[in-house]
């Protein structure tokens, strides 16, 4: 046990110490990773009032590319209204310091993380200091952090938290802030427990709404299911999928699911920016194949999209 924990702490401090070399953006500087510090009584830190974005980076042919950017951008946007937050910089800002930080990293194939969050000092419940700072951060997969470019592993076992999903009459559960990622932050914790890898929240009146962070599909009889929009993030990736699936002609239908559908499905997988398509192997005792043959068929013709060789999709890689 001791000689695990030495080794464990030993890949810690060596991560930590690649951190170290890495460049953070913040308000138009590039700064050391270790000085990319905001003070614990900031608003966003002690009331969650931060919004962000994570996004994928590329290599096909062409150079670096960012998956579907500019449809990240627009969520941004979309989150900071939802908060009442005034960014201060444009979307072409924003993209000038992302591909700065990607080269300033040497990150070709790794995640983007922008967020956007009030640094100044903070006790009240809305910020008093209505400065918005703007930070971007870029890593590259397995060189960086112990996620892989395949995803966290490669299937995924699922279990239903007791946990539901926030209800969108309560906060604007479409928007990536972080004080939203709680209520999964607990799910994954209760699921965990209970020796599956990721959960799958019900909504308040009882029906699938989605992962911690991923979309959710379901396959049966040849068609694939997914939960609508009523209480859900509107995944970018999961859009995507939906897109590749009318050209493919794989028939897919927006639906509100029940516990049970997850039960009697034929396959499954979720969806997420740093997995794809991610099968899933066993849904509480009900054991899946992973991936099943649609999975699989999505999983390749995506991995296809992000090589740049499917001219159709070419125009979701991004490029400077």
């Amino acid at each position: 046990m001791k000689m695990k924990k030495k080794s464990r702490n030993r890949i810690i401090r060596k991560k930590t110490d690649l951190l170290e070399k890495r460049k953070i953006w913040i308000d138009g500087r590039s700064i050391p990773f270790k000085n990319a510090q905001v003070s614990i009584l900031s608003h966003s830190f002690a009331r969650g009032s931060a919004i962000f974005e994570v996004m994928s980076a590329y290599h096909p042919e062409k150079g670096v590319a960012i998956f579907r950017l500019s449809e990240h951008l627009d969520r941004l946007m979309h989150s900071a209204d939802a908060l009442m937050m005034k960014i201060p910089l444009s979307r072409a800002q924003i993209k000038q310091a992302i591909f700065q930080t990607l080269k300033a990293n040497k990150v070709d194939h790794g995640l983007v993380k922008v967020i956007a969050f009030y640094p100044g000092f903070g006790l009240e419940v809305i910020p008093t200091d209505p400065k918005v700072s703007v930070a971007v951060a870029a890593f590259q997969f397995e060189r960086d952090f112990k996620l892989s470019k395949f995803g966290e592993d490669r299937f995924a076992t699922a279990g239903i938290s007791k946990w539901r999903k926030m209800d969108p009459a309560t906060v604007p559960v479409y928007a990536k802030a972080s004080g939203n990622y709680l209520n999964p932050m607990l799910a994954k914790l209760e699921i965990r427990s209970r020796g599956f890898k990721t959960p799958i929240l019900l909504d308040t009146q009882g029906y699938v709404a989605e992962g911690a962070t991923e979309s959710i599909f379901i396959v049966k009889n040849n068609r694939i299911y997914t939960p609508s929009l009523d209480n859900i993030l509107p995944s970018i990736t999961r859009l995507s999928i939906l897109e590749i699936c009318h050209h493919l002609g794989i028939p897919v239908q927006e639906k509100k699911l029940k516990p049970q559908d997850l039960f009697t499905c034929d396959e499954a997988f979720f969806s997420s920016t740093t997995c794809k398509v991610w099968p899933i192997s066993k849904i509480e005792k009900h054991q899946l194949p992973a991936p099943g043959p649609l999975s699989q068929r999505l999983k390749d013709y995506f991995d296809q999209i992000l090589a740049g060789k499917i001219k159709k999709f070419q125009s979701w890689l991004n490029f400077p």
